[in-house]
C-alpha cells in the first residue's frame, strides 16, 4: 500500500499528478507540506535573510516561521506517516522546507545545499532500524 501526501500548492500537486494518475495513487493533501514563510513582509534581501535562518534556526522574521518551527512541522507529517506502516510515502512539498528535512537527519546539510537544489528536486529517505539513509535520485 502506498501513501501519497502532497503540499496544497498547485506546483507540488502538478508535479506529482501524473505519476499519481498512471499509478492510481490517490492523494492527500496536508497543509503542513506548505512552503515556508520566510517573512509577511518583503525582504529585498530575502536570500542573505534565509541563509541566517540556515545558521540561526531560531532566527525568524516578522510573520514568518524559524527554521525549527518549519522544521517540526514536517517532521511531524512523516513521523505520522511512518506510523501508518505505509511501504512506501510519496511527499511533494517545496525546496526550504523539504531542506529541512534532509537538514533534521544531516546536519551537514544547509544554506549551500539548498542553492544546489533543482527544481524540481527528488529524494528518497529510507527508514530501517531507526536509522535514516538519504539518497538524491534526482541529478
Amino acid at each position: 500500500m502506498e501513501q501519497v501526501i502532497f503540499s496544497p500548492f498547485l506546483r507540488a500537486v502538478q508535479s506529482v499528478e501524473p505519476l499519481c494518475q498512471k499509478q492510481n495513487l490517490k492523494i492527500e493533501i496536508d497543509e503542513r507540506l506548505s512552503e515556508r514563510i520566510l517573512s509577511t513582509h518583503p525582504l529585498p534581501d530575502w536570500l542573505e535573510k534565509l541563509k541566517a535562518t540556515f545558521q540561526d534556526m531560531e532566527l525568524s522574521y516578522e510573520g514568518g516561521e524559524s527554521g525549527n518551527e518549519a522544521t517540526k512541522r514536517i517532521v511531524n507529517v512523516v513521523e505520522e506517516a511512518l506510523k501508518n506502516e505505509h511501504e512506501n510515502i510519496l511527499m511533494a512539498t517545496h525546496g526550504n522546507l523539504m531542506s529541512l528535512l534532509i537538514k533534521f537527519f544531516n546536519q551537514d546539510f544547509g544554506f549551500e545545499q539548498w542553492q544546489n537544489l533543482t527544481n524540481p528536486d527528488v529524494f528518497l529517505l529510507s527508514f530501517t532500524n531507526k536509522q535514516v539513509h538519504l539518497e538524491r535520485l534526482w541529478k
